[in-house]
């Protein structure tokens, strides 16, 4: 072949001899393998031919090759995918039996990408009750950064000793690793049909509908067991749009308690309504600063929001309690 020959002039033949030259040997030999005699005696005659090459007609044989291998699909976007979705059709029957799931566990990603979708506090709840030595292998075997989610969750005493565990663990079995692998995405699998149904928020919503003596002694008693969670539910009983049930009088005491920046960014994420009653309650001049600010401010991040919003409405019940001011909410008591 001519030193000057371009790319255009070179045969398909001539082509496939250039990437079987050129490629790694391991590549020209894969590529080799899925010809038939005729194709393959083609390719060695045309290698015949090639003396020199210009390395730019090498570069382009071989980045129309890629190019063509995309367009059409035939390779997957990663080696992971290609081991899973390619490699067992390469392969023959014996081959697939004995080296396949071998091959599989060491570059396999799925049972991390299935880990890194679900609620770390769930998973941690599944672990729970198994032996130490299972939730070290699964810890292991779910990538660091899921493992780290998870293991936070764990009691106290069992991050230590899974954490010894998962330190000495140097190799395991890899029938095990399928095991433990298979009955994690078998529960946690299941799990995807549950509801939500609130937990924290809902059960204080349903306290906040109770008269005050019957959550008063609910919560009396919860804050003996756990104060934490009792003053969570407490704080979140009424949210900030129950506000709403406040008269002028009561709004401008609580507006007393009130951080002005809180104020702001409350009412940028409240109600028309709402924002229309507290800004009633304050100068025109201040009313109209703080409609220009929340117009100036731009998104505000949703848990940003909700935090001034629980902390204007902590103070709305503090002073409900106090009995500064009438914050309507549950039942009424019998008799009262």
């Amino acid at each position: 072949m001519p030193e000057s020959a371009a790319e255009s002039d070179l045969s398909g033949a001539q082509r496939a001899a250039i990437l079987v030259m050129y490629l790694d040997r391991d590549v020209a030999r894969s590529l080799l393998r899925q010809l038939d005699d005729d194709d393959v005696r083609a390719v060695g005659l045309a290698m015949g031919s090639i003396e020199n090459v210009d390395p730019v007609v090498i570069e382009k044989v071989i980045s129309d090759f890629v190019r063509d291998l995309h367009e059409v699909s035939m390779m997957p976007k990663s080696g992971p995918d290609f081991v899973s979705k390619v490699l067992p059709g390469l392969l023959d029957d014996a081959r697939r039996t004995e080296l396949l799931p071998i091959i599989n566990r060491r570059v396999n990603r799925e049972f991390e990408q299935f880990i890194a979708v679900r609620p770390a506090a769930s998973v941690a709840a599944m672990l729970k009750d198994e032996h130490p030595q299972t939730q070290a292998v699964a810890l292991c075997l779910m990538g660091a950064e899921n493992a780290a989610r998870v293991l936070k969750f764990l009691d106290d005493e069992q991050k230590s000793a899974i954490t010894i565990r998962m330190a000495r663990l140097q190799r395991i079995p890899g029938e095990l690793a399928d095991d433990v692998i298979s009955a994690l995405r078998a529960a946690l699998g299941r799990q995807d049909d549950h509801l939500d149904v609130g937990g924290v928020d809902r059960t204080a919503r349903v306290l906040g509908r109770m008269s005050r003596t019957d959550n008063g002694l609910i919560l009396e008693a919860l804050s003996d067991k756990d104060p934490d969670l009792a003053d969570s539910l407490r704080r979140r009983m009424i949210v900030f749009e129950d506000l709403s049930g406040l008269n002028n009088m009561a709004i401008q005491v609580v507006l007393k308690q009130v951080d002005r920046d809180d104020l702001v960014v409350a009412l940028k994420g409240a109600s028309t309504q709402l924002q229309d009653m507290f800004l009633a309650n304050v100068s025109s001049r201040a009313a109209d600063d703080i409609r220009e600010e929340m117009e100036i401010m731009g998104p505000v991040p949703r848990s940003r929001i909700r935090a001034a919003q629980e902390r204007i409405t902590a103070a709305a019940l503090t002073l409900a309690e106090e009995g500064s001011i009438y914050l309507p909410m549950g039942a009424e008591d019998e008799g009262g």
